[in-house]
C-alpha cells in the first residue's frame, strides 16, 4: 500500500513536504480533507504521476528544476510482493536483482534513515517521517518492505530525498524497481473533471483497469483460440489467412489468363498474413463503440453530471467488489483514487457513495484515497485515516498535516481544526433529513459505532433498516437534535420512514429533559435498559431521568445471545493468551445460564474460581473489553453460522425491544429452533 508521500515541485507543494497517507495496512481508506488550494487533489495527481499516467504539473514557486520530485513511500509485505515477481514471467531472470533492490531501500529507510537526517539535513518533513515509521518498526519490519521511489519532472527514476544514503544502487536497478512497483499496484484515478461517459467505455484503457481485463489481450486470445477446421487443428487467425490466401489465388489465377504479368501479392519483405494487433482496431470500433453503457435506455451522457458521476462510482464498485478480497501475492492490487466523489451529487447519495467506498477498501482490502468537502462521512467511518490539510500549518504550528485514526478519532476532537468536528455533524444531518423524506427511504438506527452496527446487523435486515453509527454517545445527541429542529420550525416537515437514536445507558446518565422532542414521534432518541426482573431490554426515553435513582448501566455486549457471546470470548481469550501475563485467565468460568451477557456489575456471566482471579477479574474484563472490535466480528460470524445451520435457539431480548420500536418485523426470514411463528415471538416476547 501506499503509506506515505514526499514531494516538491508539484502543485501546491513548493518545496519538499511528506505527506503521510495512511495509519493501518489492514485499514486502507483514506479520507483528504482541507480547504481550497491547500493541496488534496495535488496528492491524487502527484501519485498518478508517478504510476505514468499523468504529467508533470510544475509549482510556479519552485525555483530549481532538479530538486523536483515525487515518490512515493511504500509499506509491501514481504511474501506477497517476493512471490508474485518469482512467478511473473515478464520479470524472469530480473526478479531477484529488484528484491535485492528492494531490500536495500528498506533496511536503510528502516535502520538508517534516522542518522541520515541530522544536522542541517534535519527538517520538519523528514522528522515527520521518521516519527511515523518509528511507531511501527517493531511490528513491521520482518515482514514489510518500507521503499521510497519515485521521478523527477522527465519521469525519470529517483532515490530524492534519500539519494545520498543509497549510492549503491545505479539508476537502471531504480528503473527495474520502479517498473516492478508500477506493475504490482493498479493505480485508478478519478479526477472531478472527468467524464463518466468516455471512462466507463469498454475499450477505455481505465476501464480495463477497473475490470482486471485487458481486452486487447483478450481478443488477440480468442483470435489465436484453436478451431477444427476439416479434421485439422489450427486458431481462428490461421484459419482466415488460409481462407483469404485460397481467395487471393483464385483472383489472381482469373486475372492471369489475360496475361501472366498480373498478380495480386505483397511487397517483398513484407508480411504476408495478418496478425491478430492488424484488425484489433476494427474489432474495437465495430464492437464496442455500438454498446455504450445506458441506464434505463439513456446514454450516460444524456445525464446531469451528478448522476453521471454516481454512475462512475456504482460501477467502479461493482467491479472491484466482484473481484473479491483483493490477495497482494496476485499483483495488480487495486489502488483506487477519487477527487471529491460527492461532486454533483444530490446530497442524498453522499452517505451511499462514501458508504461503498469504504467497504472496498475495508471489506474488499483494496487501498482507496479520497478528497472531499462533505464531511458528513467522517462520524459514520469505523476504521481508516483522516489527512486533514491546513493551509499554513497545523494548530501546533509544526507542519500543516495532521493526521487522525478513525478508530479512535474522536478521542483526539480537542485537537482537530475548527471545520472538522461542528461540520461533519451538520453535513451528515443534511444528508439524512433528505433522505427520510423519500418514499422509498428505510427505517433508521443511529447507533454509538462500529460495533454496534455489527451486533445489530446479526438480525436487523438491512433492506429494511439503515444502520448508521456515528462515534459515540455525544454525537447521538447531537445528530438527534439536528434531525428533530426542521421539525419544529415547519410542522409540515415529516419522516416516511421511524428513526430510532439509540444509546447505551451509561453509569452518568445526564438531565435531559430539555431536549427538542418530534412530535410524530418518528424520530425518537432512546437508551437500552436491561431489567433484572422481568429478563426483558427497555428502550428508555432520555429525558425519564431521576436525579439521584442508580441506573443499571447497559452496554449492547450485556443483551447478546449468551451461548454465542460466550463462545466468542473463549475464542478471542484463547487467541490472546499470551498477553495475559499475570491474569490467572483459566480460573474464570462463563455463566451460560444467564438471560444476559454483561461482564460487569451484579449477574456478571464471569465467575471466579479463585481469590486470586476475583481479584484480578476487573484487569481481566479491561483486557476483554480491549479486543471489543476483533470480539463484535467473531460474534457476527458464529452468529450467522447459527441461524444459517437452524440452530438459533432464542433470540436475544434486545431484538424484541427493536420490533415493538419499530411496530413491524424488520428482522431477517428466521425463526429459533422449532418455532412457527417468530414475528409474534418478537412482537409479544413469547412463543406462539
Amino acid at each position: 500500500m501506499i503509506y506515505g508521500l514526499f514531494v516538491n515541485g508539484y502543485k501546491s507543494y513548493s518545496q519538499t513536504e511528506y505527506v503521510h497517507i495512511n495509519e493501518n495496512e489492514k485499514y486502507k481508506f483514506t479520507t483528504i480533507v482541507g480547504k481550497n488550494g491547500t493541496g488534496k487533489s495535488a496528492i491524487l495527481e502527484a501519485l498518478n504521476f508517478f504510476f505514468k499516467q499523468g504529467v508533470w504539473n510544475e509549482n510556479k514557486s519552485s525555483k530549481n528544476k532538479d530538486d523536483m520530485f515525487v515518490s512515493p513511500v511504500f509499506l509491501i509485505e514481504k511474501q506477497s510482493f517476493d512471490s508474485w515477481i518469482e512467478s511473473t514471467s515478464e520479470f524472469k531472470g530480473k526478479s531477484s536483482k529488484v528484491i535485492a533492490g528492494i531490500n536495500t531501500i528498506s533496511e536503510f529507510l528502516w535502520n538508517e534513515s534516522d542518522d541520515y537526517f541530522k544536522g542541517a539535513t534535519k527538517t520538519p518533513y523528514n522528522q515527520e517521517f521518521i516519527r511515523r515509521k518509528s511507531r511501527i518498526k517493531s511490528t513491521h519490519y520482518e515482514k514489510f518492505y518500507l521503499i521510497s521511489i519515485g521521478k523527477n519532472t522527465d519521469s525519470k527514476s529517483t532515490n530524492k530525498p534519500f539519494s545520498g544514503g543509497l549510492k549503491s544502487l545505479q539508476v537502471s536497478d531504480l528503473d527495474n524497481i520502479n517498473y516492478a512497483i508500477e506493475n504490482y499496484y493498479n493505480y485508478i484515478y478519478i479526477p472531478v473533471e472527468q467524464h463518466a461517459h468516455n471512462t466507463l467505455k469498454i475499450e477505455n484503457i481505465q476501464m480495463q483497469k477497473i475490470m482486471n481485463q485487458d481486452v486487447v489481450r483478450r481478443i488477440e486470445g480468442f483470435l489465436d483460440n484453436k478451431i477444427n477446421v476439416d479434421g485439422k487443428s489450427k486458431s481462428f487467425i490461421d484459419h482466415i489467412n488460409s481462407q483469404m490466401a485460397t481467395f487471393v489465388e483464385k483472383i489472381n489465377e482469373t486475372i492471369k489468363q489475360v496475361d501472366e504479368e498480373y498478380e495480386y501479392k505483397a511487397k517483398k519483405n513484407q508480411k504476408q498474413n495478418i496478425r491478430p494487433s492488424d484488425i484489433l482496431e476494427n474489432i474495437l470500433d465495430a464492437y464496442f463503440v455500438k454498446r455504450t453503457l445506458k441506464i434505463s435506455d439513456k446514454e450516460l451522457s444524456e445525464l446531469s453530471s451528478g448522476e453521471q458521476r454516481r454512475a462512475l462510482i456504482d460501477i467502479v464498485y461493482a467491479f472491484l467488489k466482484n473481484r473479491g478480497i483483493e490477495k497482494e501475492s496476485t499483483g495488480r492490487n487495486v489502488i483506487l483514487a477519487i477527487d471529491e466523489p460527492e461532486i454533483s451529487q444530490d446530497i442524498t447519495h453522499c452517505f451511499e457513495q462514501f458508504e461503498r467506498l469504504e467497504k472496498l477498501s475495508n471489506t474488499f482490502g483494496n487501498q482507496v484515497l479520497v478528497t472531499t468537502h462533505w464531511y458528513g462521512i467522517l462520524p459514520v467511518i469505523e476504521n481508516g485515516t483522516l489527512l486533514h490539510i491546513s493551509a499554513d500549518g497545523n494548530y501546533k504550528g509544526e507542519n500543516r498535516f495532521s493526521v487522525f485514526n478513525f478508530y479512535n478519532y474522536l478521542d483526539q476532537k480537542e485537537h482537530f481544526p475548527d471545520d472538522i468536528q461542528l461540520k461533519s455533524l451538520y453535513d451528515l444531518a443534511i444528508s439524512l433529513n433528505t433522505y427520510i423524506k423519500k418514499n422509498n427511504a428505510k427505517h433508521m438506527i443511529i447507533c454509538e459505532g462500529g460495533t454496534d452496527k455489527r451486533y445489530l446487523e446479526t438480525l436487523v435486515d438491512p433492506s429494511k433498516v439503515k444502520i448508521i453509527p456515528v462515534g459515540g454517545i455525544d454525537n447521538v445527541r447531537n445528530l438527534y437534535r439536528l434531525l428533530v429542529m426542521p421539525l419544529q420550525i415547519e410542522s409540515k416537515i415529516s419522516s416516511r420512514k421511524k428513526v430510532l437514536c439509540l444509546t447505551d445507558t451509561d453509569d452518568n446518565v445526564r438531565d435531559n429533559t430539555d431536549l427538542l422532542k418530534d412530535r410524530s414521534g418518528d424520530i425518537q432518541l432512546k437508551r437500552l435498559q436491561k431489567n433484572d426482573v422481568t429478563n426483558e431490554v427497555e428502550l428508555v426515553n432520555f429525558d425519564n431521568y431521576q436525579p439521584g435513582q442508580k441506573y443499571s448501566v447497559t452496554r449492547i455486549e450485556d443483551v447478546l445471545h449468551v451461548s454465542t457471546w460466550i463462545s466468542s470470548l473463549k475464542e478471542v481469550i484463547e487467541k490472546h493468551s499470551k498477553e495475559i501475563v499475570d491474569i490467572p485467565y483459566d480460573e474464570y468460568t462463563f455463566v451460560d445460564t444467564l438471560k444476559f451477557t454483561n461482564l460487569r456489575g451484579e449477574n456478571s456471566i464471569i465467575f471466579s474460581s479463585s481469590i486470586e482471579a476475583e481479584a484480578k477479574k476487573i484487569e481481566f474484563i479491561n483486557f476483554i473489553e480491549d479486543k471489543k472490535s476483533e470480539l463484535s466480528k467473531v460474534y457476527m460470524k458464529k452468529f450467522s453460522e447459527l441461524i444459517e445451520d437452524g440452530e438459533l435457539d432464542s433470540v436475544p431480548p434486545l431484538f424484541v425491544a427493536l420490533n415493538k420500536y419499530f411496530k413491524e418485523d424488520v428482522l431477517y426470514n428466521t425463526r429459533p429452533k422449532g418455532q412457527l411463528d417468530l414475528f409474534q415471538y418478537f412482537i409479544n416476547g413469547v412463543y406462539q
